[in-house]
């Protein structure tokens, strides 16, 4: 009794039981240890065999024979491509980083700059015409510039001989009449010229037929009636010529001489180019249609021209003979 006391109580105790069994076992079992926990190792998997049949490596393998037995030339092909890949030269990774790398701006044509061109200078041009047309298209806003040499036109225009004409397009009525005004100031102040205007209104001129204008369609509207006349009151012109005068011709002096002596009229000929600005808005330079007109008499002008040489040659041909 005293015995299985003192084991009951020893065994109370996790190492005493312990000690006790290893004591009933050490003579033919092995001594009792607490099992140590070991970390299961995970992704580590063995090898895998696909299952494949040997019917199919063999139908497989003599497709791949027949295949090369048909076409050899696409294993050369192959061969030099990948040759070709080889001897690349690797692509340049740039430093700068993509938020900071900025690509160049692709021009493309834009109708307003178009627009806005100036056109070429004629043959032996007079050297104000470039300040000039400079002058109209930047400093003024002038659209759609065009120029036309009617200085060899026989006989000349009513406007006067030695011509040059250069039309422009305004953008509203009230541009048409500020670029005129500002066109004649800048020839008066910068060039000591004296133009003139046909059909602009000077600044105090227009508010006062405005003026004019409104109190007239005020009277009509307290007598009870409206103002319906598709008149010309004289506000709406879309059209300003701008006579410049005589200037310095860039032609040389051998050929305002030969022209001199083939002269026949009243006094002498008039020296110098002279030049004109058609300032016109959109809807009244479609309706004119300047460009037609004048084209088409510098086209006689140049078949006349032909035909006077042709007839020199012909007759320089048989007094030859």
């Amino acid at each position: 009794m005293v015995v299985r006391r003192a084991l009951v109580s020893s065994a109370s105790c996790s190492h005493c039981h312990l000690a006790l069994l290893n004591a009933f076992t050490s003579l033919s079992l092995r001594p009792l240890t607490r099992p140590r926990y070991t970390k299961p190792i995970i992704g580590v998997v063995g090898p895998r065999r696909t299952f494949v049949s040997s019917v199919f490596k063999q139908s497989d393998l003599a497709r791949q024979q027949h295949l090369d037995d048909e076409f050899p030339e696409e294993e050369g092909i192959l061969e030099a491509e990948e040759n070709a890949e080889g001897d690349e030269a690797p692509e340049t990774i740039s430093s700068t980083p993509w938020y900071l790398q900025v690509e160049a701006p692709q021009r493309t044509s834009d109708p307003l700059l178009e627009r806005q061109q100036i056109p070429e200078l004629p043959p032996d041009p007079p050297p104000l015409l470039k300040p000039m047309l400079e002058h109209i298209s930047i400093d003024l806003g002038l659209d759609d510039l065009t120029i036309f040499d009617l200085r060899k036109i026989d006989p000349p225009p009513a406007l006067g001989a030695k011509l040059l004409m250069i039309l422009g397009t305004a953008r509203s009525e009230k541009h048409l009449h500020v670029s005129a005004d500002r066109f004649c100031r800048w020839l008066k102040v910068t060039y000591k010229l004296s133009p003139y205007a046909d059909g602009l209104l000077g600044r105090g001129e227009l508010k006062l037929k405005l003026k004019r204008k409104a109190r007239r369609a005020r009277l009509l509207s307290n007598v009870g009636s409206s103002e319906t006349s598709n008149a010309d009151d004289g506000l709406r012109t879309g059209w300003i010529c701008v006579n410049v005068g005589r200037i310095e011709d860039g032609r040389k002096d051998d050929q305002n001489a030969k022209e001199q002596e083939g002269y026949v009229g009243f006094g002498g000929e008039s020296g110098g180019a002279k030049v004109v600005i058609q300032m016109l808005t959109e809807e009244k330079r479609e309706e004119l249609d300047l460009e037609d007109l004048w084209g088409k008499m510098l086209r006689r002008q140049v078949r006349k021209e032909e035909r006077i040489a042709k007839g020199q040659e012909e007759l320089m041909s048989v007094q030859g003979l």
